[in-house]
């Protein structure tokens, strides 16, 4: 009887749990799938597009008429829509745990996200557009010039509506965030100037959001005459040459420099407030920039990391060697410069934490002494997707335990997937024998290591456990 035997036998109870286990779990995404990933690159470009069109419709949208019309309110319809069923698709998307975990459970995503995200994602997917089309459909219909200028008044309310959906601001952090969070960027510098880049853009969205509001704010007052547009001469202007007086004016005011001092109140209130925008947005750019780029000269990790990535053989590898490489280093870099400066029992507390995912396999449950001499032995890896972890007949000189991602076994003979928590290669490990099938990784994997050197010094400390995980596994082996 070889692996592949003790591999698929297991406990009928067990064998039912993990079906209806994996039934639930059927129609729900895995968080770092390719298709997550994706999906979340849309979103965020969908997000950043909405946070610009929406005070562009809100301002501006008197203006536009014919097909430029027709494509706008059929793109913020899509827009619209597509939100809603964002809100449907989070029901069904897999959500990491506070240790990094892959959670597949509905109820548990359902939880999460009703005393989370739910009521804000609602809000802003608000459909403003149906509102406002069937608000102008009944416009456009009546001829009656004081019930035509009710709905004028309304159709006005529903615009500024509209901003509610400015809620998508967080929505699109969130994106952000998330997407970090599931991509394969390992680079240090690649992730600062992401960053830097994400706060430079949002400083560019919010002088955008001022130049709709410094027109708006006139075109809902009907442009009384000592109001700035009518003394430009441009209420009947393109969209073009109006957006860039307004964008100018509001730059001028964010930036503290020389405008033309508001005559009316209102004016005078949203110049303020621009100004306190403006200092606010200068000191969180420098802030960031201070973050970003003070660590470049400061020890410790970050610096030592920095060094790495800037080293010439490093630049050569390709970049999946790079993302291990680096994984690696962050991990030998905390094991010696935190757990190696501990104690011993403080060492395995903090190992017990990390790894608090697989005590719960038999392995760990045997003997409390066991499984904390094992912990503080454990080694780190990192594997991207289609990496193999182990070849088939290979002989074993150490024992895998997947902490996060999904590995694919298989041989002539069989094949299955293992996941968060599972052993690989252990037989081999344990009865010296060659591996009889090749483990690769299907998504990107963190996985733990023991050496089969660190293991024998453990099994001279504790050989009647070691007995009885090969007895076990024996069992295991010729159940069938």
């Amino acid at each position: 009887m070889n692996e592949s035997s003790w591999v698929i036998a297991v406990n009928p109870l067990d064998k039912d749990l993990n079906e209806a286990k994996k039934e639930e779990s059927k129609w729900v995404l895995n968080p770092r799938s390719h298709f997550r990933h994706y999906y979340l690159v849309y979103m965020v470009v969908l997000t950043f597009v909405n946070l610009i069109t929406i005070p562009l419709d809100m301002a501006f949208s008197e203006d536009m008429h014919g097909s430029a019309h027709t494509y706008w309110v059929a793109f913020n319809v899509f827009s619209d829509i597509m939100f809603c069923v964002d809100v449907g698709l989070n029901f069904r998307m897999g959500i990491f745990s506070e240790d990094g975990q892959a959670i597949l459970d509905p109820k548990l995503i359902r939880k999460d996200y009703f005393t989370s995200w739910f009521v804000p994602d609602v809000v802003a997917a608000f459909p403003v557009d149906i509102i406002i089309i069937i608000v102008e459909h009944f416009y456009h219909a009546d001829t009656t010039s004081l019930v035509a200028s009710k709905f004028v008044r309304m159709l006005m309310f529903v615009r500024i509506l509209s901003l509610i959906r400015l809620l998508r601001v967080p929505k699109l952090l969130r994106f952000c965030f998330e997407l970090e969070s599931v991509s394969d960027v390992q680079l240090e510098e690649v992730k600062k100037l992401c960053r830097l880049a994400f706060v430079f853009l949002m400083m560019v969205l919010i002088w955008h959001w001022n130049t709709c509001v410094q027109y708006f704010i006139s075109l809902m007052e009907e442009f009384p005459q000592d109001c700035w547009v009518v003394e430009k001469k441009i209420e009947n202007t393109s969209i073009g040459e109006k957006y860039s007086y307004a964008s100018f004016r509001a730059l001028s005011q964010m930036t503290w420099t020389s405008f033309d001092s508001p005559k009316r109140v209102d004016e005078r209130w949203i110049a303020i407030v621009s100004m306190v925008i403006g200092f606010i947005m200068c000191s969180a750019f420098i802030s960031c920039l201070i973050t970003a780029f003070g660590s470049m000269s400061a020890t410790g990790n970050a610096y030592k990391i920095n060094q790495l990535q800037s080293s010439t053989m490093f630049k050569r590898l390709p970049r999946v060697l790079r993302q291990r490489t680096t994984a690696q280093y962050k991990w030998h870099w905390d094991k010696q410069n935190i757990l190696d400066t501990v104690s011993e029992q403080l060492r395995k507390d903090i190992m017990a934490e990390i790894c608090s995912n697989l005590l719960h396999k038999d392995m760990f449950l045997l003997n409390k002494e066991f499984t904390e001499a094992i912990l503080i032995k454990l080694d780190h890896e990192f594997f991207n997707a289609g990496d193999i972890i182990i070849h088939q007949n290979a002989q074993p000189d150490k024992m895998f335990i997947i902490d996060s991602g999904r590995v694919l076994v298989r041989n002539e003979d069989f094949q299955m997937e293992l996941g968060d928590g599972d052993n690989i290669g252990e037989i081999g490990f344990l009865f010296g024998e060659r591996q009889l099938a090749t483990f690769s990784a299907l998504t990107t994997c963190s996985v733990f290591t023991l050496s089969l050197e660190d293991f024998q010094v453990i099994e001279k400390e504790f050989p009647h456990v070691v007995n009885e995980l090969r007895e076990e596994a024996q069992r295991k082996k010729y159940l069938k």
